[in-house]
């Protein structure tokens, strides 16, 4: 039976648990300053970039993935639109962490650009259809965000821009004016109603139409937002003038709302439609050659998750196959050298072949790479 994680999160966290920051508060029995526990969560750090294209600093969120200062892998990144929406950035952070966790996703670096003045900024004028601000914006990315990004980050050459409501708008508008900028767009709820001419005109004459790269627009919103009918517009003149490289996909949902919450899961495993598909990598060698072809497919080097890797190795233990699970995690271990699941996983299988001065060594390498380890803890008990 496929293992199947599907996250839909919905966060109601504090500032404090989203983006660590050190406190002090007065505690009240001792009549005192004290500094306050560390946060349980940490979704994100705070950042900045000043640019010169808009003549302002842009305030940042920036998520990286759990392993990122301890690995070497290059990450995928996706940048959303409007993060000092905390909850919604929270949700993504948690999202992208728990699905690349279970194995459902690539593990991603996450980039929010906070819109402080509003995200009705990213639309033309209504009034003469100016769209001097916008292009702005897709210049700056362009131009600023996406080169310090790159420089700052160890990210692969994919990128993902995901945008809600009016940023779902300048998703599209971005798609249709530089499509090679971005390898996805997710528009969720886009205000597509409120410049239509803009966008259908660069449908049929923009840059889109003579694209030859794969690229894709997933489009989501509800079928209480008044959106059906114009939605339904956009799509036949896009499915009319698209090119073959071009994949157009775009979901009504039922009763959920402007921006519904389940979009960017939905999202996800549109993208990566086939990234786990877990009964059939049952050996060692189907799992190197499923994450090659996806490495082919999406133009960077996607390594087989270490969930993918542990849960393999365990049904050969298991299954008694104990030399198979013996080659598993040593090429598991070549591949993550600092994976402490991984040594839970080769302890596990030292443990089963009576070896349990080796099982010991696992578990305690598990602890030294994470002291507060627990699983690793629980196994070196029963030892």
């Amino acid at each position: 039976m496929k293992r199947t994680k599907l996250l839909i999160l919905t966060c109601a966290l504090f500032l404090s648990t989203v983006f660590a920051q050190e406190k002090t508060e007065k505690d009240p029995d001792a009549s005192r300053l004290t500094k306050q526990s560390e946060p349980a969560v940490t979704l994100g750090k705070i950042s900045s970039l000043h640019s010169k294209v808009l003549d302002k600093k842009i305030p940042l969120s920036i998520h990286l993935p759990e392993n990122y200062d301890s690995s070497k892998k290059t990450y995928p990144v996706l940048y959303m639109l409007g993060s000092d929406y905390r909850s919604r950035f929270a949700m993504l952070a948690s999202t992208i962490g728990y699905m690349g966790d279970g194995g459902q996703i690539p593990e991603m670096i996450l980039i929010g650009i906070d819109l402080p003045d509003g995200n009705s900024i990213l639309l033309p004028k209504r009034e003469n259809q100016d769209t001097t601000i916008p292009d702005n914006y897709i210049n700056f990315f362009e131009t600023e965000l996406i080169p310090y990004v790159d420089n700052k980050y160890r990210t692969a050459r994919f990128r993902i821009l995901f945008g809600g409501s009016n940023s779902g708008f300048f998703t599209v508008y971005t798609l249709l004016n530089n499509p090679l900028l971005f390898n996805s767009y997710f528009a969720s709820s886009p205000s597509i109603m409120v410049v239509p001419d803009v966008l259908q005109q660069k449908i049929k004459s923009g840059p889109l139409k003579t694209l030859t790269e794969n690229r894709t627009l997933h489009i989501i919103y509800s079928d209480d937002e008044g959106m059906t009918e114009i939605a339904s517009e956009f799509s036949s003149v896009v499915e009319k003038h698209k090119p073959q490289s071009f994949t157009y996909k775009v979901d009504e949902l039922v009763n959920q709302g402007h921006v519904p919450a389940t979009d960017f899961t939905k999202f996800l495993l549109a993208l990566y439609p086939d990234y786990n598909p877990y009964e059939k990598l049952d050996t060692l060698d189907k799992v190197i050659q499923h994450f090659e072809m996806l490495s082919k497919r999406y133009g960077y080097e996607i390594q087989p998750p270490i969930s993918v890797l542990m849960d393999l190795g365990f049904d050969m233990i298991s299954s008694k196959n104990l030399d198979v699970a013996e080659e598993i995690y040593q090429y598991s271990l070549e591949v993550y050298p600092e994976g402490k699941l991984l040594y839970v996983g080769m302890g596990i299988l030292r443990k089963k072949q009576g070896k349990h001065e080796n099982a010991k060594a696992m578990f305690e390498k598990a602890l030294a790479i994470d002291p507060d380890f627990s699983l690793a803890k629980r196994w070196l008990q029963r030892l």
